[in-house]
């Protein structure tokens, strides 16, 4: 691994600096989703719990983690082509 390429924004030893260099990651951002949820559960009459939140969640996270994951392997294939 390259550490000089380690940004400081994934600096995981302090959680300020990591938010502020982040700013989509903020308790605000993750209460409005909750609210989000909250309330598209009142609009189908379903009941909102803590355990569904988190599976709305992370079902989120894996969407986009797999986008994220496209775009380096696409990234990776033109650079090493490009390479060679």
């Amino acid at each position: 691994m390259d550490t000089n390429r380690f940004k400081s924004s994934h600096d995981f030893s302090n959680l300020q600096k990591n938010l502020h260099n982040n700013p989509g990651y903020s308790v605000e951002s993750y209460s409005q989703q909750v609210k989000d949820y909250i309330n598209d559960m009142k609009s189908k009459n379903q009941e909102a719990t803590k355990h569904g939140f988190m599976s709305h969640a992370q079902k989120s996270a894996q969407d986009v983690w797999e986008e994220i994951r496209e775009m380096e392997s696409e990234a990776w294939e033109k650079n090493k082509k490009n390479s060679e």
